[in-house]
């Protein structure tokens, strides 16, 4: 139950770059698609529905059971058995969650953590206000990114990496993602695990979880954004 601070961004699996990874991992028709389902969020603001993800499959040239099966075997894409509708599609929630990103112009997206949300405006390049709870205290956290600047409020805040220690972890959605979460303060990670037994937490500042995020999802709609990202702030 201990939190430890980072200096650097964390690269270790199951997270960073996994999620690029696996999408570059695909055949081209099922980035294509992956690629088209991210969109569908930001054209709908909440997941397509499963004739749209039929028509999307078909004009690809795909059988929408295998194609999706595909997805999730690849921990990219996942169902809801009851509904067949997307639930997960990081970054993107298909459910409500406490983290909140508001794009100007419209929409707002539900994230699946808070690597996620910080992740969104940057595979976007888009404004965005991303709105989040401590989930021990209960306040209220703004992060704002605008052309590369970060405000954060309060300007504490940081972000909790924690992971189950031990066993096999199967979807991140279920066993990382519940407990990636914005904090105001580390006595408010520390509690946090200290909550939760058999976790252990890595504590990463505003600079290194945006970094973190970038290097997870900045390029998942345009291969080549990350590289250009990373060169533009090597300058």
């Amino acid at each position: 139950m201990t939190v430890h601070s980072s200096s650097q961004p964390i690269r270790r699996d199951p997270l960073v770059g996994s999620v690029q990874e696996r999408q570059a991992g695909l055949p081209e028709p099922l980035r294509a698609l992956h690629r088209r389902l991210l969109a569908g969020f930001l054209t709908d603001g909440g997941p397509p529905q499963p004739a749209a993800v039929a028509d999307l499959t078909a004009e690809l040239g795909l059988d929408p059971d295998q194609a999706l099966a595909a997805l999730a075997a690849a921990d990219l894409v996942h169902r809801d058995p009851a509904s067949a509708t997307i639930r997960v599609a990081y970054p993107f929630s298909g459910r409500p969650t406490l983290h909140r990103v508001e794009l100007a112009g419209g929409p707002t997206v539900s994230a699946m953590c808070a690597l996620d949300a910080l992740g969104i405006p940057q595979m976007t390049r888009r404004v965005a206000r991303i709105r989040a709870t401590d989930p021990v205290s209960g306040q209220p956290i703004t992060v704002k990114a605008h052309d590369g600047a970060w405000r954060w409020e309060p300007a504490t805040t940081l972000v909790l990496v924690a992971t189950a220690t031990g066993g096999v972890c199967g979807a991140v959605a279920d066993c990382c993602c519940p407990h990636i979460n914005f904090h105001t303060d580390p006595k408010h990670a520390q509690a946090y695990l200290q909550a939760h037994p058999g976790m252990t937490g890595e504590l990463l500042g505003q600079a290194n979880a945006v970094a973190t995020a970038r290097r997870i999802f900045g390029g998942l709609l345009n291969p080549q954004q990350t590289q250009a990202i990373d060169d533009q702030l090597a300058r």
